[in-house]
């Protein structure tokens, strides 16, 4: 009977601690950070001290550093294989985000070798991916790019391929293409490609000094996506190639051409408006035309009719040092 109550207590024991490790797995994952911190410090089990735990803790820790000493600490301290893929993946990302590529392309290496189908294989494809375009190796990481599209032909996986061979293509001077390609992904009603097709463009233009461009471009991806990360970096780069000492004269030369400062880009009608009655307080006549770029019609708004380049300028100049954005002059 006593041996019978201790298997008892033994079989308790062992399932308690691997629903509690579950438990707090769950509990991560839904947000509740502190419950499932407590009940991590009140785990006591041989099994839940070893690499379980500390995958939980490095799931907990704020420090990215520290967290990711714990993850490979768990590797080595006998975590489940629930969680070791996981790991895995989330050692890729740490690294690829530090720049630490020496135990990023390892990590790659061994995920392939264990997870040749496994749930994150299209992401540690788009990563091999880069290694080989950081590498110089093009042709290689166009390849693996493809090889990453046959695994997702649609969807979000999709476009976020199609801007990876893009930009490996623009690094492999097939610029023609590249533009082609990040011109049609551009046109996206939604999904993330098209924020990265946008800045890419743009900074593409800025690089070929090609400044109307760039302009476009850098509009439409504040219209569409005002808080995208490289707004700001655009416009810092846009400065450097921006017009402000050309004395364009052309515009003078032909009659009935003037100058206007162009305040935007949209590819929606209500945001032209809005834009329009923010400036309409400068005294100066805004209006709003549709331009058709590539089959696309858009809403441009434009502020002013000068008659010189220079008079134009100073307006812009004024303009920006109000709002902190970047507009154009433009001939009309």
């Amino acid at each position: 009977m006593k041996r019978q109550i201790l298997i008892v207590a033994f079989l308790s024991a062992v399932f308690s601690s691997t629903v509690g490790a579950e438990s707090i797995y769950t509990m991560i994952f839904e947000g509740r950070l502190k419950q499932a911190s407590d009940s991590l410090s009140k785990l006591s089990t041989a099994a839940s001290r070893d690499g379980d735990q500390l995958y939980f803790a490095a799931l907990l820790e704020p420090d990215a550093n520290q967290a990711s000493r714990l993850m490979e600490a768990s590797l080595t301290a006998s975590v489940s294989a629930v969680y070791r893929e996981d790991i895995y993946y989330r050692l890729t990302q740490f690294y690829m985000i530090k720049g630490d590529y020496k135990p990023l392309r390892e990590l790659i290496k061994l995920y392939k070798l264990r997870w040749e189908a496994g749930r994150y294989i299209g992401q540690i494809t788009r990563y091999s991916a880069l290694m080989s375009q950081l590498d110089g190796n093009y042709d290689t990481a166009i390849r693996t790019i493809d090889k990453y599209l046959l695994m997702h032909p649609k969807g979000n996986e999709a476009e976020s391929g199609e801007v990876d061979k893009a930009r490996t293509m623009m690094e492999f001077n097939k610029k023609v293409g590249a533009r082609k390609l990040l011109r049609s992904l551009s046109r996206g009603k939604r999904g993330p490609a098209v924020p990265q097709a946008l800045y890419i463009l743009a900074n593409d233009a800025i690089s070929s000094s090609r400044t109307d461009d760039a302009v476009f471009y850098y509009n439409l991806l504040r219209e569409g996506y005002p808080s995208a990360i490289g707004l700001a970096s655009t416009i810092d780069r846009m400065m450097g190639v921006s017009t402000t000492d050309v004395d364009d004269s052309r515009a003078e030369q032909l009659t009935g051409t003037y100058y206007s400062v162009q305040l935007g880009v949209f590819s929606e009608k209500k945001n032209a408006k809005r834009m329009s009655e923010k400036f309409k307080s400068y005294d100066k006549k805004v209006q709003i035309t549709n331009k058709i770029i590539s089959g696309i019609k858009y809403h441009v708004v434009y502020i002013g009719k000068f008659k010189t380049y220079s008079e134009a300028q100073r307006f812009k100049n004024k303009l920006e040092s109000h709002h902190g954005e970047l507009f154009q002059v433009v001939a009309r």
